[in-house]
This record gives C-alpha cells, sequence and structure tokens, in this order.
C-alpha cells in the first residue's frame, strides 16, 4: 500500500511508534523483579495495554483510509474514556486511597452508552440545542463530544488528587514520588489535549507527548530510588550560576586588561613590534589562569550556599561532634547532645535514639531516649528479630529510609506490626548504631527545616556519625545497666526489710564470726537489741547469756557440718526480759557459689504461751479437765453475764459413799473422786 508522504509521519508513524513505546514499558513493568503486584500494578498494566491498543487503533483508521462513521472510527473515543477513568482508579489506588464507590463505574459506562446512542441515532437532541451551539455542535459528533468531556474529567480529577495527595504529603521523598506522578499526569492532560483537537502538527504532538507521560509514570511505578526533582533542579541552578559567573569574570577581565593596561602597552612597546589586540588577549589569558581558580571555587562556594543552604565541612562536623559525646556516661544525656549536634548540623526537625535495651531469639527491644522525647514518641519498640529491617540494619550496617519500607518489594514481608510501629514515629531515615557488627541503637531522623531531602553526603556523614556514637552508647548502656541493676536491688532490699519487719518471728543472721549482719524489728524485741551498733557486733557481746546456752553449739554445728535445726527450745535470761522461752530455728546462710556464709536464725518467743500453759496446768488441777478443754483459747470470746441454755442434770448418789468417806483420808478422798468424776 502506497502512503502519502504527509500523511505517514503523521498518522501511521506516530501512533505505531507511540503503541510500540508502550509495548515496551509493558514489557519492563511485567519483567521487573522489584515491582510490588498489588492491585495499583493490575491497573497500570492495564492502562498500558488499552492504550496500546488504542494507538494501533489510530494506526488502522489512518492506514486503512477508514471513513467516518465507522466502527473502529467510533472506538476511539470509547476507548479514551476507558483509559481515562482506569488512570484515575491508578493514581488513587497508587497514592493508597481508598477504593471508590461503586456508582463512579457507573460514570464511564452511561457516557459510553448515551454516546453509542448518539452515534447510532437512537438517541437525539432538540434542534434548539444545535442552533445555540453556533454550529460547533451537531448529531455527527455529539457522541464525541460526550466521550471528550468524561475523559477530560477523568484524567483533570486524577491531576486534582495527585496535587491534593501531594500537599498533604510531608515526607520529602513521598512528596518526590508523588511530583514525578503529577508531571506524569500533566503530560497526559496536555498531550490527550493536544491530541483532541485534531489539527496538525498538535495532535501528533500530543500523542508524543502522552507517551512522555507514560514513561514517566512507569519510571514511578518501577524504580523505587527516584531522581530528587529539588535536589537536581538546584544543581541545575548552580551550574548555571557558576557558567554564569565565569562568563562574566571573562568579559571583565578583557574589558579591564583593555581598559587599565591596553593603552600603557600599546605605548610603552615599539609600535608595530606585536599587536596590541594579541597583547590585551595574552595579558588577560595569564591574568585569568593565575585568578580564574580562586574566584570560580569562591563563585562556586557562594552559589552551593544560595542554592543549597547551609554547607557543612565534614571534617569539622566529626572533630565537634566526638568532642561532644566522649565523656558522657548517661544514655540520656548523650542521646540529647548527640542529637541536638545532628539537628544543628544537618537542620533536622525531630529525632530520637532508639537504645536496644534487650534482645531475644525472636525480637529486638529499643528504649526510645532522651526521655523528653518520650511524650511525642512510644516509650519502647518492639521489633522482630527476622525480618528484613533488621537484616538492613545489622547484616549491611546500612541506613533505611521509611520510604523504603513503603514502598519497595524487599520490605513488602516485614511483619505488619513493624510496619505500623515504625510508622507511626513518623520520622525519615533510621541509622543503624553497631559496636563490632552488634546492633546497639538506631538514629531516628525527621525530615528537615528545608524539606530537602537528604543527600548521600549527609547519610555517609550520619554513617561516621553513628560509627562515633557506638563506644560512647556502649558505655552509657553499662552505666545504664549498673544504674538500674543498683535501682532494682535497692528496691528488692527495702522490700526485703519491710517484710522481715513485718513478720511476727524474729528474723536474724550471723556470719562466720558471729557478727549480726542482720537482724528485723521483731528479733530486735525478743532480744532486746538496741536499732544501733547491733550490725557488725557480736551476739556474744550482745547476749552473753544466750551465747551460754546451746545457741552457740548449735551455731558451729551449723556453720561447720551444714545442720539444721527446727523448733529447738531454749531456756536463757536476756537483760530487762529475765527468763525467756524461745523456739529457734537455723540454718546455713549460702552464697551464689553455695558456699556456707553465716546462719540465717528464726526465732519465735514462747515465754507468754509457756506461762499461759502453765497457768492452764494449774486451772486444770482444780477443774474438770474436760471443762478446761472447753474454754475458748481467746479471751475475748468469754462471756462474763454467761447465757442461758437448756440442760439436763441427772441427780444420782453413790452407794456406800458415806460409810466409804469415813474410813479415808481426805486428800486420798479427793483424789477418788476425782479420778472418778473425770472417767
Amino acid at each position: 500500500m502506497q502512503f502519502n508522504s504527509i500523511i505517514l509521519p503523521s498518522q501511521v508513524v506516530v501512533p505505531f511508534g507511540v503503541a510500540l513505546a508502550h509495548l515496551i514499558l509493558t514489557i519492563y513493568v511485567i519483567s521487573s523483579h522489584e515491582i510490588h503486584r498489588d492491585k495499583a500494578f493490575g491497573l497500570f498494566v492495564a492502562y498500558l495495554n488499552l492504550t496500546i491498543l488504542w494507538n494501533i487503533n489510530l494506526v488502522v483508521i489512518s492506514v486503512g483510509h477508514i471513513s467516518n462513521g465507522t466502527f473502529l472510527v467510533r472506538l476511539a473515543p470509547y476507548g479514551l474514556v476507558v483509559i481515562a477513568a482506569i488512570y484515575w482508579l491508578f493514581t488513587r489506588t497508587f497514592l493508597q486511597q481508598s477504593w471508590p464507590n461503586r456508582w463512579v463505574w457507573a460514570i464511564p459506562t452511561t457516557v459510553i452508552l448515551f454516546a453509542t446512542g448518539f452515534d447510532y441515532e437512537w438517541l437525539g437532541l432538540p434542534p434548539s440545542v444545535y442552533t445555540w451551539s453556533y454550529g460547533w455542535l451537531f448529531p455527527a459528533n455529539v457522541g464525541v463530544i460526550l466521550c471528550v468531556i468524561c475523559a477530560a474529567g477523568f484524567i483533570g480529577l486524577s491531576f486534582l488528587t495527585v496535587q491534593l495527595q501531594l500537599l498533604r504529603t510531608q515526607s520529602p521523598a513521598h512528596r518526590n514520588r508523588i511530583q514525578f506522578l503529577l508531571i506524569a499526569t500533566l503530560f497526559l492532560l496536555v498531550g490527550y489535549g493536544l491530541y483532541l483537537s485534531l489539527l496538525e502538527p498538535f495532535w501528533t504532538t500530543g500523542l508524543i507527548i502522552t507517551c512522555l507521560g507514560s514513561s514517566l509514570a512507569t519510571y514511578v511505578v518501577a524504580v523505587e530510588d527516584l531522581i530528587d526533582l529539588s535536589t537536581a533542579a538546584r544543581y541545575t541552578v548552580s551550574w548555571l550560576l557558576t557558567v554564569l559567573i565565569t562568563i562574566a569574570v571573562y568579559i571583565a577581565g578583557i574589558y579591564l586588561v583593555q581598559i587599565f593596561l591596553g593603552d600603557l602597552l600599546a605605548s610603552t612597546l615599539p609600535a608595530g613590534w606585536v599587536d596590541p589586540v594579541l597583547l590585551v588577549a595574552v595579558v588577560t589569558a595569564v591574568l585569568l589562569t593565575i585568578v580564574y581558580i580562586p574566584i570560580q571555587q569562591l563563585s562556586r562556594v557562594l552559589t552551593n550556599r544560595i542554592v543549597f543552604g547551609q554547607i557543612y565541612d565534614y571534617q569539622k562536623v566529626i572533630q565537634r561532634y566526638t568532642q561532644f559525646i566522649s565523656n558522657i556516661l548517661y544514655p540520656d544525656e548523650l542521646a540529647s547532645v548527640a542529637l541536638s549536634h545532628i539537628k544543628q548540623t544537618f537542620g533536622v526537625t525531630k529525632g530520637i535514639l532508639l537504645m536496644l535495651d534487650a534482645e531475644s531469639l525472636e525480637s529486638y527491644e529499643f528504649r526510645t531516649i532522651p526521655l523528653a522525647a518520650t511524650s511525642l514518641f512510644p516509650a519502647r519498640l518492639l521489633l522482630a528479630r527476622e525480618s528484613a529491617i533488621i537484616d538492613r540494619w545489622v547484616e549491611q550496617g546500612r541506613p533505611l529510609a521509611q520510604y523504603t519500607i513503603d514502598i519497595s518489594v524487599q520490605f513488602r514481608n516485614v511483619p505488619e506490626a513493624d510496619r505500623q510501629a515504625l510508622q507511626a514515629l513518623n520520622l525519615e531515615w533510621f541509622v543503624p548504631i553497631l559496636k563490632q557488627d552488634q546492633l546497639i541503637g538506631v538514629f531516628a531522623l525527621g525530615p528537615k527545616i528545608s524539606r530537602q531531602r537528604y543527600s548521600t553526603q549527609d547519610l555517609r556523614l550520619l554513617q561516621t556519625l553513628a560509627d562515633q556514637t557506638a563506644l560512647a552508647l556502649e558505655n552509657a548502656s553499662l552505666v545504664d545497666r549498673l544504674q538500674r541493676h543498683l535501682e532494682e536491688t535497692t528496691r528488692m532490699k527495702n522490700l526485703m526489710d519491710s517484710v522481715f519487719d513485718s513478720m511476727q518471728t524474729g528474723v536474724m543472721t550471723i556470719d562466720k564470726q558471729g557478727k549480726i549482719t542482720h537482724f528485723n524489728k521483731s528479733a530486735a524485741a525478743i532480744l532486746n537489741l538496741s536499732t544501733r551498733n547491733t550490725i557488725g557486733t557480736p551476739y556474744q557481746k550482745l547476749v552473753p547469756n544466750l551465747a551460754n546456752t546451746i545457741f552457740s553449739n548449735l551455731m558451729k554445728n551449723v556453720m561447720d557440718r551444714d545442720e539444721r535445726y527446727t523448733n529447738y527450745e531454749i531456756i536463757s535470761e536476756l537483760p530487762e526480759r529475765g527468763r525467756v522461752n524461745l523456739t529457734v530455728n537455723m540454718a546455713p546462710l549460702k552464697d551464689a557459689q553455695n558456699q556456707t556464709k553465716g546462719v540465717t536464725v528464726v526465732l519465735e518467743d514462747m515465754t507468754e504461751t509457756k506461762r499461759l500453759k502453765a497457768v492452764q496446768d494449774m486451772f486444770r488441777r482444780y477443774v474438770s479437765p474436760a471443762v478446761v478443754d472447753r474454754l475458748p483459747a481467746n479471751p475475748s470470746e468469754l462471756e462474763l453475764g454467761g447465757h442461758r441454755q437448756e440442760i439436763t442434770i441427772l441427780f444420782a448418789d453413790i452407794r456406800g459413799f458415806t460409810k466409804f468417806s469415813e474410813h479415808m483420808d481426805p486428800e486420798k478422798l479427793v483424789d477418788t473422786l476425782n479420778e472418778y468424776l473425770s472417767m
């Protein structure tokens, strides 16, 4: 088939090239292993495939010289509606917005149905409408205009959706990704707008622009680490300013040499000996060779400071940072100083230090410091040990961005609890702190005040600062653990003292030298000990009478032979108490190596119990034992007024008692009666 040389490039080659480009993009997206196969991926592949078919349809229409009104010609606007709707769904899904309601699907479906009705003249508009349109609307193009309005609406809605998401997003990395998607959507909006003009060369240019938009969208979908637009723009501006300054220096140099030295050199040297213009050029070249490099360096520094903001000196930052943190022994103070220095150097808005507090076979537990930050961040963070996050920190020793965790395929299997915990921090970068390949902490940093992304130089310097922090943090961790162990030991000691003091039984520990090392209030009351000057004093000196009893022998047996004694009764004389009855329990006091360090003595004062038992035994001599046994143990239970109760009494006499008693002594008679009545 012969093609007209004018029709060939515009109506065949361009749509075919665009279709081929979209086919290449589709193959690249499908074959890429770095893309997460989610709903957004499926919608984007569908968009690319529909665009391929739509452009092939344009090629077929152009090659076949198909006239208006046929199915293929009418299919072009219908396909444009579907492409625009699919792209809008892709942008919403890619930006992790909620899936639209079902009624949204009714919009493109209804538009296509109405457009079909108008195209096949099943539907029509009143003639007054065509008159009102001044000729731009007629029965043959009503369906096309409906499809164009619908497609433009969906593409415009996509642009608005991306723009609103950009305004709501704070993360510079995510904003950069959304900016690329916004530019891609703008290309599609402009490209399809130019195509719909159906005028040469606008509609072919529009197809090329749509191809650029699709390529840029593919770049957003397929690549994780995108070029930073703001940084690229700043580097471009910096380069342009440096070039302009260089040109200005050259022009100024030539001009100044011409003014100040041109006439002088011309008048000094013999006429005709040298060309004045060449002489000025040579002098200018020599002077510029001398002053150009310093001027260029100065201009580059000034330009970078103007364009990129504050510029830090790598070595000075490390030196000052090391001096600040080298002598700090407390984690909270270390975190405050380190983060303050980092914020000042990089212009960071917020940050915390996650110090490794405990680790197990399943997880790492981090503690948030400084303590003041716990009002804004969780006090503790628990992360699974076997996850890509810990692998990046420990095995690779590399910083990790929250942006990477959110979009990278490598981190899609991260436990959801870990993902949500890190997202809740609302921070940008996590820089591991390693000591001999062991993770001891993580710097978690927020975005910069300037909203710029962290550059490669920033991350390299942060990693160096983290390495410098490792030794100081390890020392601070040791001090912190010792301090916490001391606090725990003090708490346990206070608890044990409270328990011992609340016991009614006396508890006392004695070392191998016979010195009292511990006693509670009950032991002090039983042995009449003073709370002063008792600890460290031999018990033989404090209670010599007790030492003169079997108590000392029992102590020796426990210390030498690890014997134990239970409920051993000892009677002794104590100052201000007199004779006491004690029940003693003894056991060896062991250390962690199971070595005997002394004796634990448990005392129970039985003096009052023995006295009451003696009174009870004396009372038993005058009253029937059955009556004594029925007396309540608690005197408060006795009712002095008595109580009324029905009883049965048997009146009886002992036969022959009178004759029996007349011939017996009174004492023997009473014993006989007691024996008889107690049966």
